[in-house]
């Protein structure tokens, strides 16, 4: 063969064309089972969110309960001061307030001198008619107007201790 001969069937092949396999054309997008997967994954995320926004509004609840007993009892010892009571025994009291229910127990227990008493005010909310656990409670002094606060008893403290 001639150069140009060779040169020519050079031309020839670089010009011919070969097939080239047939390639399957595949779509784009997901298989099924990336689809189970992210929808799974989903699943728990919103499970997950669904347990947090629930712990969340149930804490809301509890504190707003105890803000509200705690104005209950802040208001209870404010009538015992304003209204000058003496107790000299424990009370129990139902009042609505704040839009529901409460119980309020109110313990007395004697101090150092007579003319003071030492007012433990608990307050528990009332539920479908019954009290539930007290969620709140605080402690004031009362004074007895009649009686002189400069007098103390200490016997009553020397009893306390058990001494005589």
């Amino acid at each position: 063969m001639s150069k140009t001969d060779q040169s020519t069937s050079k031309n020839v092949v670089n010009k011919l064309i070969i097939p080239k396999p047939l390639l399957v054309k595949r779509e784009s997008g997901f298989t099924l089972i990336e689809v189970i997967v992210a929808l799974a994954i989903l699943a728990v995320v919103a499970v997950a969110a669904s347990r947090a926004s629930s712990a969340y509004l149930s804490s809301v609840d509890v504190l707003r309960t105890r803000t509200l007993a705690h104005f209950v009892a802040q208001n209870a010892a404010a009538d015992l001061r304003i209204q000058e009571t003496w107790l000299t025994a424990n009370r129990t009291q139902t009042v609505n307030a704040q839009g529901r229910d409460w119980q309020i127990n109110m313990t007395t227990t004697d101090t150092l001198t007579p003319a003071l008493k030492d007012v433990n005010i608990a307050v528990a909310p009332i539920i479908n008619g019954q009290a539930r656990a007290t969620v709140t409670d605080i402690n004031v002094l009362l004074s007895n107007a009649k009686q002189d606060i400069g007098s103390m008893d200490l016997g009553s403290l020397n009893k306390a201790r058990g001494q005589r």
